[in-house]
């Protein structure tokens, strides 16, 4: 055959070539011998399983001419190089994932944008499972056993660049704490300047999130610590946490406390983890804090359920009231709700339902009046915690899956951080960030603030409060009581905050 142009296009592996002949067909480069080149094809027979083409030619340099030697079983692909440039796209594309996108996701997407149907066909799972995989996990090294290793890990000048925030100005690990022997290990991940804005703001919500915690290490939750700034939330630090005792969150607080000498928050919301309010306690006797009213709100509804009435409250208006109220005594200021309890109590016994709401306000004074201190929400303007539920919702977001390679944790951790520092700034611009809130929470808002000005004139007693306002925890009390659809649009404390990120 004479010769003709040839083609020379980028192989798989470093430093090899493909050549496309005037034959119409791909080769590898076999042996160079003078001024003749020896060319197996590019579909040659794998290693020990006698498959693929045994064509071979030979080349000369001076003239160009190609001869057959053996002939191929074959007929010419001509998609070949559009296949390996898609290939080729698509793991770089897994190369640079950070985010633990599945295989089978990022597979699909790039099928759907190729608009060759006989090009698409070609990349199945069978064939790129392990390509996009292996491209995935080349970056980082093994995982880590515990979580003191992997702060060792982090801490090495080479593994740097895994936590450098996207504008490359900072790092966001800040430590490892704790020992693995008492179960206190502990990662930090924060960047320099949360740490800066962090104690500026005299109100935090903290809360954990379990199901976006890696297997490996064995970690038992993520702790985050969220400021709500303006009508955003932004997460200022990021924790992976082995235990959830009150010995690992004093370490971890401590921590905090010498990475950002001034952080003194004077109110922190939490969910009532007893440990992690002793924590808080201990750590910062001066700042108040305080539960969540949603996650109360849903604790007793739910008892109620246990204790069968379910039932009365979807068949009689009056006890589902009654249900309501004792949610809502946290609405209250703090002197005034066992007051109100027993007033209430009163309406409960005169309606003739107090042998059956009896276990229920029994479970309210031997578990909850204990901790009155923490129960008010009485003229605050964040009763609930759900800005940490909001930012959990965001991690979900991030990471569709459950329980996500560590690695591709820690660098959706670097997304996260930026994208929050730049809600930060445009907020600071005094630009919107989050959408506004739904209608029917401002009313809700309206409705408390309302009977609370009447309360404190004295112009409605501590019970009358309660009817008026327990409206705002509506939906949290069907939730409890597995009533109708809990998701819709009712206004309550449950969604003040959901839509806020």
């Amino acid at each position: 055959m004479e010769g003709g142009p040839v083609q020379a296009f980028e192989g798989r592996t470093r430093g090899s070539w493909i050549l496309h002949c005037a034959d119409g067909f791909h080769y590898n480069i076999r042996e160079v011998r003078g001024r003749r080149v020896r060319l197996r094809c590019r579909h040659r027979p794998s290693r020990g399983l006698g498959t693929g083409c045994p064509g071979t030619a030979r080349v000369s340099l001076d003239t160009g001419h190609l001869q057959h030697l053996i002939p191929h079983n074959h007929d010419r692909d001509l998609l070949l190089p559009e296949d390996f440039e898609l290939r080729r796209r698509m793991v770089e594309d897994a190369r640079s994932d950070l985010v633990g996108t599945r295989i089978g996701t990022i597979l699909r997407e790039w099928r759907v944008r190729c608009a060759n149907v006989h090009l698409a066909s070609r990349f199945t799972r069978a064939r790129m499972n392990s390509s996009l995989y292996a491209a995935r996990s080349e970056n980082y090294p093994r995982i880590p056993k515990t979580l003191i290793y992997l702060g060792v890990l982090l801490g090495l000048p080479n593994m740097r660049s895994v936590c450098k925030t996207v504008d490359g100005d900072d790092y966001i690990f800040q430590g490892v704490v704790g020992n693995q022997m008492s179960g206190t290990a502990a990662v930090i991940f924060a960047s320099g300047r949360m740490l800066q804005f962090l104690p500026t703001q005299e109100s935090i919500h903290v809360d954990s999130t379990f199901k976006k915690a890696p297997r490996k290490p064995k970690i038992m939750q993520i702790f985050n610590v969220v400021v709500k700034y303006g009508d955003n939330i932004v997460c200022a630090v990021r924790v992976l946490m082995r235990r959830r005792t009150e010995e690992a969150y004093t370490s971890v607080i401590n921590y905090l406390c010498d990475i950002a000498p001034n952080f003194n928050p004077r109110r922190i919301h939490c969910d009532y983890e007893l440990a992690q309010m002793n924590a808080f306690k201990s750590a910062f006797p001066l700042c108040r804090v305080v539960g969540c009213l949603w996650h109360y709100a849903v604790k007793v509804s739910q008892r109620a359920w246990r204790l069968g009435l379910a039932p009365h409250a979807t068949d009689n208006p009056l006890v589902f009231e009654f249900i309501r109220c004792v949610c809502a005594l946290p609405l209250l200021p703090m002197h005034l709700i066992w007051a109100a309890a027993q007033e209430f109590w009163g309406e409960v016994e005169a309606s003739g339902w107090g042998p059956d709401l009896l276990p229920l306000f029994q479970y309210f004074e031997e578990t909850w009046m204990p901790r009155i201190n923490e129960l008010s929400v009485f003229g605050d303007s964040d009763r609930t915690n759900n800005c940490s539920e909001s930012d959990n919702r965001t991690l979900a977001n991030v990471f569709p899956q459950n329980h996500p390679n560590v690695w591709q944790l820690v660098g959706g951790f670097v997304q996260l951080e930026y994208v929050a520092w730049c809600d930060k700034v445009a907020i600071d611009h005094m630009r919107p960030v989050a959408p506004g809130r739904r209608y029917s929470a401002i009313l809700n808002d309206r409705r408390v603030r309302m009977a609370s000005q009447l309360l404190i004139g004295n112009q409605i007693t501590p019970a009358h409060f309660l009817h008026q306002a327990s409206s705002a925890i509506h939906a949290a009390v069907l939730h409890g009581l597995r009533i109708g659809d809990v998701d819709s649009d009712s206004g309550s404390e449950s969604e003040e905050e959901s839509d806020e990120d």
